[in-house]
């Protein structure tokens, strides 16, 4: 993901208010319908396109005691509330 993970934790804050959720340094841990979403963060680093550096994080999603269905609607979620602006 283009941030850093200074700015993943703040839109992560946005689904925190609807869902319980315990956070790390390294990621978090979702309460989400019937299951869990583990998020790890990679280490940051910095993505350079000319003279303009951006931040980025490897970000990986684990879903636990979810169907399919239940993944799709809650990655619907998690885009929206890491769009710039949030969700």
């Amino acid at each position: 993901m283009g941030l850093s993970h200074r700015e993943f934790f703040a839109s992560l804050a946005t689904l925190a208010r609807e869902v319980s959720c315990r956070v790390s340094d390294s990621g978090a841990i979702l309460e989400y319908d019937s299951g869990e979403v583990h998020i790890a963060l990679g280490p940051e680093s910095q993505r350079q396109l000319g003279l303009m550096k951006l931040p980025q994080t490897w970000v990986s999603l684990e879903f636990r005691n979810l169907s399919k269905a239940q993944r799709a609607i809650f990655l619907e979620r998690f885009d929206l509330a890491f769009h710039r602006g949030g969700g």
